[in-house]
């Protein structure tokens, strides 16, 4: 499991060096043809790596509510986006796949309740959703590699 939290790492770094490299006007702006931006892209992905980790594991999430209900799967880039929610999001993309590997080697998420992505990926097991999560968060920075050709 080692390499996918390394992935998860570089993964997360390139999130949050694109997040250093655009103001908040820059950040949030939805070039045609895109439904959402670069700062939605980005807490999309940590919301969802909670979600699949901590929330189906039974334990508590690492981000607010909050930005659960902001930046979840089925929300778009419409909401109000202020320079602190970059810097909490800057700090929690970083702090938060640190703590993924120190609670899954703690085997504080051994417990793990299946869920069908709407791939239709069955995650059985936390490795499954770990594994995934990089899938996803993959994805997502994807959009915001895509995204950033757009906004300059």
């Amino acid at each position: 499991m080692e390499k996918h939290f390394e992935d998860l790492a570089t993964i997360r770094k390139h999130f949050v060096n694109y997040l250093h490299a655009y103001d908040l006007k820059r950040l949030t702006f939805i070039p045609m043809g895109f439904k959402n931006h670069v700062f939605w892209n980005c807490a999309h992905a940590l919301v969802t790596q909670q979600l699949m980790t901590y929330y189906l594991s039974d334990n508590e999430m690492l981000v607010e509510t909050d930005w659960v209900h902001r930046f979840k799967k089925g929300t778009f880039g419409d909401q109000n986006v202020t320079e602190e929610d970059v810097r909490t999001l800057i700090k929690l993309l970083q702090t938060t796949q640190v703590r993924l590997r120190k609670d899954y080697f703690a085997e504080d998420l051994s417990y793990f309740r299946p869920y069908e992505t709407s791939f239709g990926i069955k995650l059985e097991t936390i490795e499954d959703a770990i594994r995934f999560n990089n899938l996803h968060e993959s994805l997502h920075l994807g959009y915001v590699m895509a995204l950033s050709k757009n906004i300059l």
